[in-house]
This record gives structure tokens, sequence and C-alpha cells, in this order.
């Protein structure tokens, strides 16, 4: 695990639209995986709830470069690293790997498809009220 980690919004203001939209769905994955894993628990919840909900805000911003949607996916994402780093990722991680390494998918575009469809009605809709 990283010691010291550098979230700085401004460092990514120069990243184009596509691989800020393919990053901000692998930040979102890392949340919502985290969130529905059999070893989430709540603390981790907490955090990937969190996570979700600035995301959800911020990622069309971040798109458009706006210091606001910036700030927002930075903690976000930061957030969303304290909540799976303690209780791991799930298959839409392990298959993204495969797909990038095979067919140079980008790693975000790759997660998305494959965020968790069978969790609880109770565990997606707290997610979903994140949200909206």
């Amino acid at each position: 695990m990283p010691i010291i980690a550098v979230v700085d919004p401004e460092m990514m203001s120069s990243m184009p639209k596509g691989l800020t939209a393919s990053t901000g769905m692998d930040a979102l994955t890392h949340a919502i995986e985290g969130y529905t894993t059999k070893a989430a628990w709540e603390m981790t919840d907490m955090f990937h709830l969190k996570a979700i909900e600035l995301i959800s805000k911020s990622l069309r911003g971040a798109v458009e470069n706006t210091k606001e949607g910036r700030e927002g996916m930075a903690l976000g994402q930061y957030i969303a690293g304290m909540g799976f780093s303690n209780v791991g990722l799930g298959i839409a991680h392990s298959m993204a790997h495969t797909l990038g390494a095979v067919y140079d998918t980008p790693h975000g575009v790759a997660c998305a498809p494959g965020n968790p469809k069978d969790a609880s009605v109770e565990d997606l809709t707290a997610l979903f009220r994140k949200i909206m």
C-alpha cells in the first residue's frame, strides 16, 4: 500500500475527456464493488457510499474540466480507495484486467459493464439514493 498520495485536481486538468471518463468509471466501480462485496462492513460502507455520491455528482463536471468536477472526483476516488483497500474488489476488476490485456481496452471502460448486478435490494436502494 502507498504511504503517501498526491491528490491534486489541478494536476488532472490536462487529462483528455476520454481518459477522464474512463478513470472516473474505474473509480465509480471501485466504490460500487467495494460496497457490494461480501467483506463490506459499516466503516467501508460509509466510505463507499460517500465516494459513490461524490463521483456521481462530479464525473460529468470533471469530463468538462470544471474545477468543482475535478475536485469532487479527486476526493471521491480517494475515499473509494480508503474503502476498497479494506475489503478488496470483485469480478468486474478481474475481468477488466484481462480485457485490457487482450483487447487493449481502457481499464475503466472494461470495468463499467461488470458492476455488480446481484446485490441485495437494500444495498441497491442505498446506492441509488446516493447516485440520484
